[in-house]
């Protein structure tokens, strides 16, 4: 698990991006020695060990992918208070922590706190998709979801679930996307990323089975009146980094009576409702001269598209038309 230098710091220091292939025991002594991640390896048996691990990180989470032939063993070597998700795609992943113990594998999915934790033992042929995040960030997400529902504690969580739903499936596709971002780089102007790393954190609160669910309290006051401060709010600072608890907060409500009051009134996910927002100012700008003669691709980072693949597939799927051929469109053409 990426993190720290020593085992004094308690803190993360972001590395936007980091790359280890280990296969020789010479590897793994400087890779301990160097520090820089919070676990300290060892090898599985007597047959030396291979394995890589790619990723990223940002302030407040981790995201990586692990991959490994022989198998190997972690131990824990700084104090850091994160919560660990683990999605194993093959192999066995054996997690002792100091009153039970933890298996993961193909078809389930681990959430348990790194301070409880002992060793780990992952199996042979070995791959999976692993992330952590700060307590601290993740108390701060639950009580922005819930609102007013919300307790100062996090919820008793379970730590061993069967991939079963959709919510489930949804989060590691959207932790592979968080990742693969995290890989790539993620700029200043980006202004999508912060929006799905906040909603990643989101999805894990409301998809991971809890021992004792919480029950919501149901509110009786008309949804129009948030939803309009709701879409307030996101129009005056569709230019600026939005965040689902900040538009939450200007609404009056937490972020689940959020969701749900923006799915109920329009058919839409806040996030769905930005990016049509920020997608109709590109649109707009192409097809007049307020483009300044920009180019595509400084139009679409102007409203915060840094990655124009994407931006193109759902430009496409908005107006029907590439944004190269709206911008080539003549005045006459253009209705």
């Amino acid at each position: 698990m990426p993190n720290q230098t020593t085992a004094t710091v308690a803190s993360w220091r972001p590395q936007t991006f980091f790359s280890h292939r280990i296969e020789t025991a010479g590897q793994i002594e400087r890779l301990n020695a160097e520090g820089g991640i919070a676990v300290r390896f060892r090898p599985l048996g007597r047959a030396g060990a291979a394995f890589t691990f790619v990723g990223g990180q940002s302030a407040a989470l981790s995201l990586w992918r692990t991959a490994s032939r022989s198998g190997f063993v972690t131990i824990p070597q700084i104090d850091v208070d994160v919560v660990t998700i683990r999605f194993v795609t093959r192999g066995v992943m054996l997690r002792h922590d100091h009153r039970r113990e933890h298996v993961g594998r193909p078809g389930w999915a681990m959430m348990v706190m790194f301070d409880a934790m002992r060793d780990e033992e992952a199996s042979g042929g070995f791959e999976a998709l692993s992330g952590t995040i700060t307590r601290q960030a993740l108390v701060a997400g639950h009580m922005a979801f819930e609102g007013e529902a919300a307790s100062a504690a996090l919820p008793d969580f379970e730590p061993i679930v069967e991939m079963k739903g959709l919510p489930l499936q949804a989060l590691m596709l959207t932790m592979d996307r968080v990742h693969g971002q995290l890989r790539a780089g993620v700029s200043d102007s980006d202004l999508l990323f912060p929006l799905l790393e906040e909603i990643m954190v989101y999805q894990l609160l409301s998809a991971w089975p809890r021992r004792s669910p919480a029950a919501l309290r149901r509110r009786s006051a008309s949804d129009a009146a948030p939803l309009r401060r709701a879409q307030d709010y996101i129009d005056g600072h569709i230019a600026q980094k939005l965040l689902l608890s900040d538009v939450a907060g200007a609404a009056g409500v937490g972020v689940r009576r959020l969701q749900l009051i923006f799915r109920g009134e329009t058919g839409k996910t806040p996030l769905q409702f930005i990016l049509e927002r920020r997608l109709d100012r590109v649109h707009a700008d192409l097809r007049t001269s307020s483009g300044g003669g920009a180019s595509v691709g400084t139009v679409a980072a102007r409203w915060g598209f840094t990655h124009m693949g994407d931006f193109g597939r759902r430009y496409r799927a908005r107006f029907g038309e590439a944004p190269s051929l709206t911008r080539r469109s003549p005045p006459s053409a253009r209705g």
